[in-house]
């Protein structure tokens, strides 16, 4: 205590004087240090300050706030070259964080230094390197590590050659390898991190094997290149086919623009030619042409492209719609005003050869002219009218040849309340088709078409009931006359529809609907004029649990169609099963099983499994009869430190995969990320949340 006090007095004493004995001015002279020791001696002609046992040597700020103290056992102050050496262990405080060291020294006029063997606590992470040198923005670490594991040792850590570390922006990691434990597991070129504001940067290693690929490794880098634009780039290696890259890009404006592509390419071994995919699409809202011109323009466009049908199977496997072997695309330009829509578009759409090779085309709409008004009203006649037309020029699946081709219809409506509770609303049309022929020698085909209908409904708090008549009837070709000649006598709709939907409590309800046909150019039975009857039932008496089931049945021919499903549990724990039969396929019955479990509250594990299977009831049952077409496991282990996934999957073409994902909690983002979950609830809503790529 003696010591220290007298030393305070030198303090005091010595800032009396020019250039003083204890105060150790930078090179701008804007802040000073002051230390305390339990011994200290100082060298007038040397100017060296020798401080020795439970030293602090803090750095202040012109208004005596403290910008750095450090700590250590002995401590060497040049008040000349104003630099600071540690020759022993000691540990260093300011606002970024800790730095401990074995040994180093510290140039206060170009606030720098080096520190030996050297351990910072920044926020989640420990960066440790063998020699780090610093100045006021920045760290480098050589022969360095980094983990935001607490224990020692740590449960992983990543050691790399260098880090560079710019504390409130990034860090970033050259010749990184991947240790769990003591165990080597995976080498990353970089690795590159934000960590200020907003989305941190996100690498995700997906390591596996499938039967035709071999040993694969998928890694996946995200990153937030501003609060509207995301990135993503995807680097793999595969054993038996090579290496693939890709990427993908989301950018989403409100009200604006939303924007995501993705794309894909490999050569495989041996092959001249790359094989890749490219799928997204947009939404974009122009500005104004002029003052004038009220109208919104904007313009939407869909596409699907690649290089042969089996690519997406081969290499992207997480969803039906991923690895559909089709081709299309789309684009359009819509004008719409407070009275009128209208849009100007083109589609293209190509299905896959008998032996998935080749594609060919199927349909087509290029370019096609669509224009529709809200209802309006006429002279202030107490109905509404609405006019809907469109022009193609059109390719039919199956046809080799295009159509040109179009469409108008007038449509006269009214909802008129009869009594409460009771709403009549009636309407007639008049619908004028146009073909223009291709071929040579053939004539032009107007056709028209009128009719109408009516639905009253009873409308009450338990649901509603529909009882509905609609009828349309076609004119000759090219003339306003019947077309009493062809063989349904031009009587293209005449019917009477129900519908009835109850739903006595929010959690249930019931639909039941039909139709009876009146066409009298037939001799028909009751049984086969009433369409099939459609039964629906939705029940979820608790929150955890709810059951839908669907029947359409016919009196003359059976079963359509059968679907049910029940789901039991919630996000974790859960057990859901599928049934569902076809008339295309009555002796088919297709189960899809799903499980979900943690085995208690609390554990680091959970796992998801999913059967999907079709059973062939024909005659006796013969395990012959029932044929697997999906089955997987995937389990799930939180660690300390990070979160892995294991997934085994087999499906029908002879799909069989496993893989191991990986995500450190460091590249975990520090909040829910919006622009990635809209991206994926509107371009890829089979992607489960955390997911990046098919």
């Amino acid at each position: 205590m003696k010591n220290r006090l007298a030393i305070a007095l030198l303090v005091l004493t010595g800032a009396a004087v020019n250039a003083a004995a204890y105060e150790l001015p930078s090179s701008t002279g804007t802040h000073r240090v002051s230390f305390e020791a339990d011994e200290a001696a100082f060298n007038e002609y040397t100017r060296v300050i020798n401080l020795q046992g439970n030293v602090r040597l803090e750095e202040l700020s012109p208004a005596g706030k403290q910008q750095k103290l450090i700590r250590a056992r002995s401590l060497t102050v040049n008040m000349d070259s104003r630099t600071v050496v540690s020759p022993a262990d000691f540990v260093m405080d300011d606002d970024t964080g800790t730095i401990y060291g074995k040994s180093g020294f510290m140039d206060y006029g170009s606030e720098s230094g080096r520190i030996n063997n050297g351990r910072f606590a920044y926020r989640s992470f420990i960066f440790k390197g063998k020699v780090v040198a610093f100045d006021k923005d920045s760290y480098t670490y050589k022969r360095a590590s980094l983990t935001s594991c607490d224990v020692e040792p740590p449960h992983y850590l990543l050691r790399a050659s260098r880090i560079y570390l710019v504390p409130g922006r990034y860090f970033l990691a050259y010749n990184t390898v991947f240790f769990l434990g003591r165990i080597p597991i995976f080498y990353f070129p970089v690795l590159y991190k934000p960590v200020g504001g907003g989305t941190p940067f996100v690498s995700i290693f997906r390591p596996g094997y499938d039967q035709r690929n071999g040993l694969f490794i998928k890694s996946s880098y995200v990153f937030r290149v501003n609060p509207e634009t995301r990135a993503k780039l995807y680097l793999d290696y595969f054993e038996k086919r090579g290496f693939g890259t890709g990427g993908e890009l989301d950018f989403r404006r409100p009200e604006k623009d939303i924007t995501d592509v993705s794309l894909y390419r490999i050569r495989e071994y041996g092959s001249a030619r790359d094989r890749w995919g490219m799928n997204g699409g947009y939404w974009h809202l122009f500005n104004r042409f002029n003052e004038s011109d009220p109208a919104q323009y904007y313009s939407q466009g869909f596409f699907r492209l690649l290089s042969d049908p089996k690519v997406n199977n081969d290499f992207f496997r997480s969803n039906p719609f991923a690895v559909s072997p089709d081709e299309q695309a789309s684009a359009a330009l819509t004008r719409k005003t407070s009275y009128t829509v209208t849009r100007l578009s083109a589609y293209g759409r190509e299905t896959n050869s008998a032996d998935y090779s080749t594609f060919r085309k199927a349909n087509s709409s290029i370019p096609r002219l669509d224009f529709n008004t809200v209802p309006f009203s006429v002279l202030h006649l107490p109905v509404l009218n609405s006019f809907t037309a469109y022009f193609e020029n059109a390719r039919d699946a199956g046809a080799d040849y295009t159509q040109k081709r179009g469409d108008a219809v007038w449509t006269v409506s009214q909802a008129l309340p009869i009594v409460r509770h009771i709403t009549l609303s009636p309407s007639v049309f008049y619908d004028q088709s146009i073909l223009i022929s291709t071929v040579p020698g053939k004539d032009d085909t107007w056709t028209g078409r009128y009719g109408g209908g009516a639905t009253l409904r009873y409308d009450r708090l338990w649901g509603s009931f529909d009882l509905g008549y609609a009828y349309k009837r076609r004119l000759q070709h090219n003339k306003l006359q019947e077309d009493t000649q062809a063989p349904d006598r031009g009587q293209e709709t005449n019917s009477v529809l129900s519908q009835l939907f109850v739903m006595p409590r929010f959690n249930t309800y019931y639909k039941l609907s039909t139709s009876y046909d009146l066409r009298t150019y037939y001799d028909g039975s009751f049984q086969k004029r009433l369409a099939p009857i459609t039964a629906e039932i939705y029940y979820a008496p608790r929150p955890m649990v709810d059951i839908f089931a669907t029947e359409t049945y016919s009196l003359s021919g059976g079963s359509k169609s059968f679907v049910t499903q029940v789901n039991v549990g919630d996000k974790e724990n859960y057990i859901g099963g599928g049934i569902a039969n076809y008339s295309t396929a009555p002796h088919d019955w297709i189960f899809s099983n799903v499980f979900g479990f943690r085995p208690w509250r609390g554990s680091g594990w959970r796992a998801e499994a999913v059967l999907r299977y079709r059973l062939r009831a024909e005659g006796r049952f013969s395990y012959g009869d029932l044929t697997f077409f999906e089955k997987g496991i995937t389990l799930y282990r939180d660690f300390h430190d990070f979160r892995t996934k294991w997934d085994f999957r087999e499906r029908s073409g002879g799909v069989r995969e496993f893989f191991f994902y990986v995500n450190l909690k460091i590249s975990e983002p520090a909040r829910k990320d919006d622009l990635e979950d809209r991206s994926r609830e509107f371009w890829h809503p089979w992607r489960k949340e955390g997911e990046v790529r098919d």
